[in-house]
């Protein structure tokens, strides 16, 4: 289920004491991040000299320090996959009844990090409560406990439940125990794109998870549901949730890979005073390693700057750049501080919230025609990347209009409409054509794909330029891009319509074409999987100062000729051009690197296991202390009762909530009232309940009425036919799904007997 909460990020104000009214970047003035081990990582939060441990578990030497506190988030699934070509499982039949007696094998299983859940949507899950009867009938299904002669495990957590449980697999077994990591199921995004809007809902991480080992012949049924769902061809939220409760049924059924459990992943960190942090806001299925934690996260002992110091296990062996790099956990973290993406993943819940972004959407639907889309707009070409214009014929289901907080690259350049349409041509040139052109990168070849189905067209509408007095006798001007992007299957809340076709871009237009053009040469491959198949280096833009040497002679030559790609002779001068390759071969000549952005933080020092980041604090930059504030220790709804009389049923809830007193954190448990507030803000309540007919169809989806008394009322739909209902509720504050306080209740609608 996806909350359209409507919270609404607001750039961040100093406190009473500061003299300037806007304070840009973040509260640490530096971050530090380091490769340790799980071992040195337990010592090092437990004396203090470490702020938290991102992406692993330290190992402590005794029991955990009182003042070491954790965050959890989904870490993995446990999946049982079944060898379909073995004799044995062939049917399905003959899986479905081995994987009913091994999940009842491991139903009581107490092994540290498991959660028996043999449904692949989970309380991490925004839609967890679109699925929850299903979730409550898979563990009631499994029968009798019978072991196989043997299983395979792979990952560590499934090797502890193997030794625990079964008959290690001494080789050629037909079923294993798989840890299969949740972060490898959020699709395609990375980089500069922000991936599907509904990345962080389990029907489709269920679908990526699953859909690869199906038979064939199941394929069609499911990907036309599967379709409709990502292509918003459903009316209202009922038949949405019963198209994913049929795409998950229909990737369960037959067993090819049958979901056991799932693992939840904490992370540590310290908050003892002083030295310790607090204020961290963490992702639901990224924990850390998320740009909503580096804008949050404060020092204690220095809250308004000071030096941020947080450690990674694993060596960090990714690539530097933005295409195809960053892809360990040090890399994210780097790559959440340096860049700004266009939107925020909301942290506990599947919609999104404004960055660099605001957005306001206007939709049609079930009209004949659509919205018109303006002839002057244009749409990028597949290979060439070619901005034609859409002509006089083109219609949209959608039209978002844009307005992109604009700020100074690192390389001094400004912000044009030329950086926001860049990104969409090179996703047309290089995530066409075929595997083995040197034009062409895999990984963007689903990017491509969403953009494709969706984008009809893109137009510029104007630069607005706006005066802010930061102090007094002290003015800074902040340019606003404002432009529409026109969209067909527009599937979603407003917020993940809004990131569907994100025109956006952190790194300049010229750093984008010299990456191009170090990979057209040979020098180097976006991606890991490309470097290996085309034998030559993983594009770097820091480490690498073999291809930077080479980077900075074709910088002096763009800069001789004026070049910029065609896509851009348009829009880009070649005087311009000039200009933007002259600033570039600057910025590496005094920094030997060229990992140029436009984010709260800037590389200041890399080395052999640890890189520091230092906060931008020009006033340009329209992002500061306080904007994320909200997301920070989110309220939770407690259900209390539910009753029936009638056609109504009476919904009663409490509100347990963080609030900070003085230097410390303490719980705290109210009635959930309408003048309920957490702290300074007023809590935004998000209700909904699902009724369930006996065959298992949502009949009915919406919010419960809040009265001001603090009770919520559900009215039952008129003209139901009599019999029995299953009633599923949840409250979810500030829009919080994260294991969110859930009840079914089994209702009478009519006369019918019992």
């Amino acid at each position: 289920m996806v909350l359209g909460t409507a919270l609404l990020v607001v750039c961040g104000q100093g406190g009473a004491g500061h003299q300037v009214g806007h304070f840009p970047s973040y509260y640490p003035d530096e971050i530090r991040i380091e490769v340790i081990d799980p071992a040195v990582a337990g010592k090092r939060l437990g004396d203090e000299t470490v702020h938290a441990y991102v992406g692993a578990a330290p190992r402590f030497a005794g029991p955990v320090p009182q003042h070491v506190r954790s965050v959890k988030s989904l870490g993995s699934f446990l999946v049982l996959s079944f060898d379909t070509a073995s004799a044995r499982f062939a049917s399905t039949e003959a899986r479905c009844t081995a994987a009913r007696g091994i999940l009842a094998a491991l139903r009581d299983e107490t092994i540290a990090g498991f959660v028996f859940h043999p449904y692949p949507v989970t309380p991490y899950h925004a839609d967890y409560l679109h699925h929850l009867d299903l979730v409550e009938a898979a563990k009631d299904a499994s029968g009798e406990a019978s072991l196989p002669a043997s299983i395979e495990a792979r990952g560590k957590l499934a090797e502890m439940i193997v030794r625990a449980r079964f008959a290690p697999a001494t080789g050629g077994a037909d079923v294993a125990l798989e840890d299969v990591p949740v972060g490898g199921l959020t699709g395609a995004g990375f980089g500069v794109w922000l991936g599907p809007p509904w990345a962080k809902e389990g029907w489709f991480q269920a679908y990526q998870l699953l859909a690869p080992s199906l038979q064939p012949a199941q394929d069609s049924v499911l990907n036309e549901d599967y379709q409709r769902l990502v292509g918003g061809e459903f009316r209202g939220l009922a038949e949405q949730a019963n198209l994913e409760r049929r795409v998950v049924t229909a990737l369960t059924k037959g067993c090819e890979r049958v979901v056991a459990g799932y693992a939840p992943k904490a992370e540590f960190f310290t908050d003892a005073y002083p030295a310790g942090i607090e204020n961290l806001a963490y992702d639901s299925l990224s924990g850390l390693a998320s740009p909503v934690f580096l804008r949050t996260a404060k020092l204690k002992d220095y809250p308004w700057n000071g030096k941020l110091q947080l450690a990674v296990g694993g060596r960090s062996d990714a690539a530097w750049n933005p295409v195809g790099g960053f892809t360990d956990v040090a890399g994210q973290l780097i790559w959440s501080a340096v860049g700004d993406p266009a939107m925020i993943a909301f942290p506990f819940n599947a919609s999104w919230m404004p960055n660099r972004l605001q957005s306001e959407v206007t939709r049609v639907e079930g009209q004949s025609g659509g919205i018109r889309v303006p002839a002057d707009a244009t749409a990028p070409q597949p290979i060439s990347g070619a901005l034609v214009p859409v002509g006089n014929r083109a219609f949209s289901s959608a039209k978002v209009v844009y307005e992109a907080l604009a700020s100074p690259f690192e390389d001094g350049t400004e912000m044009t409409m030329a950086d926001l349409l860049y990104p969409f041509a090179f996703v047309y040139r290089w995530g066409a054509g075929a595997s083995g052109d040197n034009t062409h990168e895999p990984r963007l070849k689903p990017v491509l794909a969403g953009m494709q189905e969706r984008l009809v067209g893109i137009r510029p509408l104007r630069v607005e330029a706006t005066t802010h007095a930061v102090a007094e006798g002290m003015n800074v001007v902040w340019k606003t891009l404002v432009l529409e992007v026109y969209l067909r299957g527009a599937a979603g809340d407003e917020r993940q319509v809004a990131a569907l076709a994100a025109p956006w871009s952190t790194v300049p237009w010229h750093l984008l074409a010299l990456m191009e053009e170090a990979v057209v040469r040979g020098y180097a491959a976006f991606s890991e999987g490309e470097a290996l198949r085309r034998r030559v280096a993983w594009l770097d833009l820091v480490r690498d100062q073999a291809l930077t040497a080479k980077l900075r002679e074709i910088i002096a030559r763009f800069e001789h000729e004026g070049y910029r790609p065609a896509p851009l002779e348009e829009l880009v001068t070649a005087g311009e051009a000039r200009g933007r390759w002259r600033s570039l071969g600057a910025f590496v000549d005094k920094n030997s690197h060229l990992l140029v952005a436009n984010g709260p933080y800037r590389l200041k020092q890399w080395g052999h296991g640890s890189v520091v980041l230092e906060a931008v604090r020009e006033l340009s930059y329209p992002l500061g202390f306080g904007t994320f504030d909200r997301f920070v220790n989110p309220p939770r709804a407690v259900i209390e009762t539910a009753d029936q009389a009638g056609d109504a049923i009476t919904v009663r809830a409490h509100v347990e909530m963080t609030l900070k007193a003085g230097r410390k954190y303490q719980r705290v448990t109210e009635p959930l009232l309408r003048i309920t507030t957490r702290g300074t803000y007023p809590l935004l309540v998000v209700s909904r309940y699902l009724l369930i007919n006996a065959e298992g169809i949502v009949v009915a989806l919406d919010k419960m009425h809040w009265g001001g008394d603090g009770v919520f009322v559900i009215t039952l739909p008129q003209q139901l036919p009599s019999g029995r209902y299953r009633l599923v509720l949840a409250i979810f504050p500030d829009g919080n799904s994260l294991q969110p306080s859930t009840r079914i209740l089994d209702v009478r609608v009519g006369t019918a007997p019992g």
